[in-house]
């Protein structure tokens, strides 16, 4: 026997889904309203965190501006000390070139005793200062040297290809020496001459600069000798 559906089974049946719908929507109206109340909750909290930190980020700048401006300011210093040292070498290498250029022009004596410091000044591997100190050495044994009359015994060769003698050798400072070989009886007198330090035989002047010689050594009466002189322009 089958059961007959009536009006009042199909009432019962839309109030018991509605019923079902109605607590679902309201679940989920508390759901939201929770969750929507955590949300807004995080964003207070994102607003607060983030306004604390632009007034960190204001105060940080604000600290930092002088830092910022003597970094700067290093900056720029080092900058022009970087310059300024790199025209210091520039500077080093034309004098380094200049003074090897006028080695061949000094007296045999001179040059030997500043071999180092002309080896040095042409060094790369050392510091500008280094070479400038070896440059300063250089000028003022020069200038020491050009001042003064020295004696000096020597091996040299005073003819282009020439056997090594031993000389005598008398300098007046930079410009002009009278050397002697005691052995041949020889004399030469030796100058600068298109910027290369030349001998050049002299014949007849052994008298005298033999006893040049000992006028120095104090081991005659001082006197004049006439000598040949050239003077450089």
């Amino acid at each position: 026997m089958s059961v007959v559906a009536t009006p009042l089974d199909d009432v019962q049946a839309a109030a018991a889904t509605w019923a079902q719908l109605r607590a679902e929507t309201t679940r989920l109206t508390n759901d939201w309203l929770t969750e929507r109340e955590v949300l807004n909750a995080s964003v207070r909290a994102l607003e607060t965190r983030a306004r604390q930190l632009e007034n960190e980020r204001d105060t940080l700048e604000a600290s930092t501006t002088r830092e910022r401006r003597e970094i700067a300011e290093l900056t720029a210093r080092n900058t022009a000390i970087a310059a300024q040292l790199d025209s210091a070498d520039a500077s080093v290498d034309r004098v380094a070139r200049r003074l090897q250029e006028l080695r061949p022009s000094l007296p045999p004596r001179l040059s030997s005793a500043l071999d180092l410091p002309f080896l040095s000044v042409n060094d790369p591997a050392i510091s500008p200062t280094e070479r400038m100190q070896h440059m300063s050495t250089i000028l003022n044994r020069t200038q020491q040297f050009n001042q003064s009359i020295v004696l000096a015994e020597e091996i040299l060769s005073p003819t282009p290809g020439g056997e090594p003698r031993l000389l005598q050798v008398l300098y007046w400072g930079l410009a002009q020496a009278c050397a002697l070989d005691v052995a041949g009886n020889e004399t030469y007198i030796g100058r600068p001459v298109n910027g290369t330090w030349t001998w050049t035989a002299a014949p007849g002047l052994a008298v005298a600069v033999a006893d040049m010689i000992a006028i120095y050594r104090d081991q005659a009466t001082p006197r004049f000798h006439a000598v040949p002189a050239a003077i450089n322009n």
